[in-house]
């Protein structure tokens, strides 16, 4: 783990999501966010999705879901995924 901190992006489509987030599920994912920018190669909570190791995923707080790349010093989170954790299909009457 490096001390230097990543500069993070967003696209434009996760910057609409981040930007959605009700006050307390943001500061889950700005907290999340300020950890993977000093280790977003972390080998606990992150991992490859694309052919080489600058594609990632982390699960940075619950229901909160980044992809993102790695380059040259820049984190560019692309998609964000939320999960809404309290609503199950096996809730549901069947």
């Amino acid at each position: 783990m490096s001390d230097q901190l990543y500069r993070v992006d967003f696209t434009e489509a996760a910057a609409e999501v981040r930007d959605s987030l009700p006050a307390e599920r943001r500061a889950m994912l700005d907290r999340g966010v300020r950890v993977l920018a000093r280790d977003p190669f972390n080998k606990t909570a992150t991992g490859p999705i694309g052919p080489d190791d600058s594609y990632r995923k982390a699960y940075v707080a619950p229901g909160l879901v980044l992809e993102y790349t790695v380059v040259a010093q820049v984190l560019v989170v692309i998609v964000m995924q939320l999960f809404d954790e309290t609503a199950y299909l096996i809730d549901q009457d069947i």
